[in-house]
């Protein structure tokens, strides 16, 4: 095959190998993407981390009913077993009695108070597991989904990387440096096509004489404006 058509050739594979290579970084990409997964998760977490609050906050309270119904128990004993005899002291104890009892309500209203938003809490709690789970089997699919996406890919890009090696062998040595050199300093087009007049990768017109030599397959021409190698056929 003709240098020029190798050369064109060589940035046909390029390209295509450009193409599968960011096709690739993408898939990768968005298969470690897990930002709705860990969202989920965070959510879950925060939740949970609310009910447990609540939950031990709803101890504390059944604790402190516990002590004031003792204490209200022991008092009311004490008012009715004839330890206590004297007027003042019976007065004092009915108003700890009644003292005891005012905190025992407000203690009881409070609790709940905080049922209500423990229930409320365990009900987003499972929602949030719901979505959580919801979120996993997602994962799980975009895995599958993505993994066979990406082997086809590596496996793609390696047939195109051998294809690319048997094509450089066809060419000298110094056309593989040109076009390299090329490749670095134009954005990765080494090698472009004419179209009518006008080189394609610059949209400059080609003098005439350019033109003719960009019709030799042998003989690489270099655009005189953006100097890659220009394919004239």
């Amino acid at each position: 095959m003709p240098q020029v058509a190798d050369l064109a050739s060589l940035q046909e594979i390029d390209d295509h190998l450009a193409r599968l290579t960011a096709d690739l970084d993408e898939a990768r990409a968005d298969l470690e993407d897990d930002e709705a997964l860990e969202s989920a998760r965070s959510a879950l977490t925060e939740v949970e981390e609310r009910c447990s609050a609540l939950e031990r906050e709803q101890r504390q309270l059944e604790g402190e009913i516990d002590g004031l119904v003792a204490r209200v128990e022991k008092e009311e004993g004490r008012l009715y077993d004839g330890s206590v005899n004297l007027p003042k002291e019976l007065a004092s104890l009915q108003q700890e009695i009644a003292s005891l009892r005012s905190r025992l309500s407000d203690v009881e209203d409070t609790e709940l108070a905080l049922l209500d938003r423990l229930e409320e809490a365990e009900g987003a709690r499972e929602e949030a597991r719901a979505a959580l789970q919801r979120e996993e089997a997602a994962s799980a699919e975009k895995h599958t989904r993505l993994g066979g996406v990406i082997e086809r890919l590596e496996a793609e890009i390696a047939a195109k990387q051998t294809e690319r090696e048997t094509c450089r062998t066809r060419l000298t040595a110094a056309l593989v440096a040109q076009y390299e050199d090329l490749r670095r300093r134009r954005g990765g087009v080494a090698v472009t096509h004419m179209q009518g007049s006008i080189c394609t990768g610059c949209r400059v017109t080609v003098p005439p004489s350019a033109r003719k030599r960009a019709l030799d397959p042998e003989t690489p021409t270099l655009c005189p404006n953006c100097e890659r190698i220009l394919v004239g056929y």
